[in-house]
Parts: structure tokens; C-alpha cells; sequence
């Protein structure tokens, strides 16, 4: 289901021209060794179950930034909750080019007839990136993504950051540039990885900017460490968390009816998966290990602001 875990178990590395030698917590302003921890959610507006937890473990828990699927049927909700508490929230957008669920599915933002290539025979997005990769130009990529993010910030969002919904929009290298291209053009960080093939390769096309930035370690669970006990492994990976900067991907959702049916059939990635990410990251148990762990929660607003957008 999500291509981008094939991506995220492991380092991240883009390139930042403007570090001159300091690590990415000295340019954010914390000590060189500091183990600084964004703990993201993604997946925001795919339901009210997945918006009410996520909105939940912002406020309360151990959560410091999510992203939005701007396409999906929940997203005015979102709208609704960022206007009222605009000022201290850290939203980013999850750059959406898939419909993966059986039932429950959305297509594009863009006129279906400029993005064609993106649709499939009901008009609705692929499931699998790879049938988008078979059908959908870059050019195509460019105008949806670029439409999404117009569309977030007419709405009223502060956009902090973009990542990549299934990995979909760094699948190729043309659909890599488009939304690197899209990042630099709106000055917010984009979420990248190493293990993408291509990277150097498109990044020496682009020139490497000021605007791109190293984050160091993403990390983000997988179905054996479902099968095994989500707990378990978060508080494995607390005593792990590297110096540096490194960002925790995590989905949270409510297991109720709403969720159980949009996520039928999906064991992972499930209602039930997004319950336990939830239990553990609106927990005392979480708090107390970041503590003992001398992990510091940022955002990734702050790399925006002290990085991206520094003079």
C-alpha cells in the first residue's frame, strides 16, 4: 500500500548550500549533538476519525507536525481547524497522486481533462504508483501537485513543508524535479530520501539550492513491527533516536466504524494500526521516554523558518 515505506527505512540526504559548515541543529539553533525529533502525522483529511485523532495528538500529544491530503473528502475540516488554531500548528502538505483504499476514493483538484494520465477508467487517481508511473506524464504530476498547493494556501493553510503521499510524486526523476521545483518555488523543505535512486542524478540537473535541506534519520514502522507490537517498537526506537535531526513518520486515526470501513482489508497501514500509533503518541509513557532520552520535539515550521526562509 504505502510505496514510500520501500523508501523511508533508513538515511535521508538532500543538500543544503547554506549550512557553511554547521549542522543542521546548529543552524536551527540547539547544540551540535542534539537529538531533534519531528514526530509527523500523516494522512490528515482522509477521514473525520483520521482528523479528530490527529488534531488530538497535536494538542495534547507527543505529535509535532502532520500532513494533508489536499484531494480527499475530509480536507475542509481541516481548513476549518487551522483557521481557529492557525498560529501554533505545523501543517504540511501530502503531495497525493494515488487513491489506494478499496471503497472510499478521490481524484484530483485539477481539471480531469489536464491531468488524464492521472485518472483511471471510474476517474478517480490509481491505486498503485506504479500504474501512475505507466500512464501519468510529469507534466501532469506538475499541474496536480502545484494545484494542491495553490489550493491549501487559498484556503488559508500556512504550508510548513511538502511530502509525498505513497512516495507517489518521487517516483520518477521528472516527477522528482516537478516536486523539488515545487518546494524551492514556495519556500518550504520537501521531504527527501538516499534511497531513491536518482537523487543525485536529479539534484545535479537543478543545481543544488539553499533551499534544500539535510534531515539525517527518518524512521517510520513496518508491518513486522505491527505483527510484533507497535509499542514495543517505539520505545525500542526512543533509546535508537540519532543525533541530528530526524523525523518519525506516524498515521492516527480512531479504530471505529468510519475508519474500519475506509481501511477494509488493509491490516496494515489499518484502522487498527493508526489506534495504536495513536495510543502510543498521546501517551505518558511517550513523553517520559523522550525525556529520558534527552530527545527535543521541533518542527518542521522551524526548518522553514531558521532554514529555507533565513536571510
Amino acid at each position: 500500500m504505502h510505496k514510500i515505506s520501500c523508501f523511508i527505512l533508513g538515511f535521508l540526504i538532500v543538500y543544503n548550500l547554506n549550512a557553511q559548515g554547521e549542522s543542521i541543529a546548529e543552524q536551527l539553533g540547539y547544540p551540535k549533538d542534539s537529538k531533534l525529533l519531528i514526530v509527523h502525522a500523516d494522512d490528515l483529511g482522509v477521514s473525520h476519525s483520521e482528523n479528530v485523532a490527529s488534531f488530538d495528538a497535536l494538542e495534547h500529544g507527543s505529535v509535532t507536525s502532520a500532513s494533508i491530503m489536499v484531494p480527499t473528502p475530509w480536507f475542509t475540516e481541516v481548513v476549518k481547524y487551522a483557521k481557529t488554531n492557525n498560529s501554533n500548528l505545523d501543517f504540511g502538505l501530502h503531495l497525493t497522486i494515488t487513491s489506494e483504499w478499496e471503497n472510499y476514493k478521490w481524484g484530483p483538484v485539477s481539471s480531469k481533462d489536464s491531468v488524464t494520465g492521472l485518472l483511471n477508467k471510474n476517474g478517480y487517481f490509481y491505486s498503485a504508483v506504479d500504474s501512475v508511473v505507466q500512464n501519468a506524464s510529469a507534466k501532469e504530476v506538475e499541474i496536480e501537485i502545484n494545484n494542491q498547493i495553490k489550493t491549501a494556501y487559498k484556503a488559508g493553510i500556512d504550508v510548513t513543508h511538502l511530502d509525498a503521499h505513497m512516495g507517489g510524486v518521487m517516483n520518477t526523476p521528472a516527477y522528482l524535479e516537478a516536486y523539488i521545483k515545487a518546494g524551492r518555488a514556495n519556500n518550504v523543505p520537501v521531504l527527501l530520501t538516499k534511497q531513491i535512486p536518482f537523487l543525485n542524478e536529479v539534484l545535479d540537473k537543478m543545481q543544488p539550492s539553499k533551499k534544500d535541506v539535510v534531515v539525517e534519520n527518518l524512521y517510520s514502522a513496518g508491518p513486522t513491527d505491527f505483527d510484533n507490537g507497535m509499542a514495543d517498537f517505539y520505545t525500542d526506537l526512543m533509546g535508537k533516536i540519532a543525533p541530528g535531526l530526524s523525523c518519525l513518520i506516524i498515521h492516527v486515526a480512531q479504530d471505529n466504524d468510519e475508519m474500519q470501513a475506509v481501511t477494509v482489508d488493509h491490516p496494515y497501514w489499518g484502522s487498527a494500526w493508526r489506534q495504536a500509533d495513536y495510543d502510543f503518541f498521546t501517551s505518558e509513557k511517550c513523553k517520559t521516554l523522550l525525556e529520558e532520552n534527552n530527545i527535543k520535539l521541533i518542527t518542521w515550521k522551524e526548518v522553514r523558518d531558521k532554514i529555507v526562509r533565513a536571510e
